[in-house]
Formats: structure tokens, C-alpha cells, sequence
């Protein structure tokens, strides 16, 4: 697999251990709209994505690995412009997927500052 997005840990907010502990990790490169911010994990990407979020791809945050199993139709645009992207971990079946958002497989742990974030998967085409 390529990587084809890599990002930094900064900071999480006060609140993101609880979306997480839900099943949900937002996450949103700095700067970060004010509202925003107590929920979410925000990152400083490298770059931006060099090919689109696709079904199949593995999200890793620290040392967990996501295989990634629905792409909502505005996710690649939202992570492109905002860095910001939305996961929802072992959805129940039926759940909607929202515009800009991607449901995965897998659990993870609120990351601390430093840790590596990383969006892999087959070709760029």
C-alpha cells in the first residue's frame, strides 16, 4: 500500500476523548474554527492528499490501523481544503453515511501530540 496522506498530531481538545471513547474521531488541520476545537484532534499535515479517499484504504492514527469501508462524497474535498475528515469506527449497519464523512473498521486511542497520522491504499490512479 501507498501512503498517499501523512499528518502530525498538534493537539486534541477537551472533549475529543469522549467523541472517540463514542466512536467518532474528527479531525481537522490548524487553524481550526473555534467551535470546532474542543472536539476534535488537530493535525498539521505534510501536504495535501495526492489521490482520493477510496472504500479499502487504512487510516492510521498512532498505532491503530482503520480499513476504511464507505467514503462519503465529500470527504476527499473536505480532507483536501481543510485537512478535516470525519470517522466513524464499526457503524452499526444501516448507519447514513454523512457527505464528509468515512466509516471505518477497527478501534483507536486518542492520540497525544507527535503521533502520525496516515491515509494508505492501492494505486493513485
Amino acid at each position: 500500500m501507498t501512503v498517499y496522506y501523512e499528518s502530525t498530531i498538534l493537539r486534541a481538545g477537551e472533549e475529543a476523548q469522549d467523541m472517540v471513547d463514542g466512536g467518532v474521531v474528527i479531525l481537522y488541520a490548524d487553524p481550526i474554527p473555534d467551535a470546532l476545537e474542543s472536539v476534535s484532534v488537530v493535525h498539521s499535515p505534510a501536504a495535501g492528499p495526492e489521490r482520493e479517499v477510496r472504500v479499502g484504504d487504512v487510516f492510521r492514527l498512532g498505532d491503530a490501523e482503520i480499513e476504511l469501508t464507505a467514503v462519503g462524497e465529500r470527504a476527499h474535498e473536505n480532507l483536501r481544503t481543510l485537512g478535516h475528515i470525519v470517522v466513524y469506527l464499526n457503524p452499526d449497519e444501516g448507519t447514513t453515511l454523512l457527505p464528509g464523512a468515512v466509516h471505518g473498521k477497527g478501534t483507536v486511542s486518542l492520540p497525544a501530540a507527535g503521533a502520525k497520522l496516515s491515509l494508505s491504499g492501492g494505486s493513485p490512479t
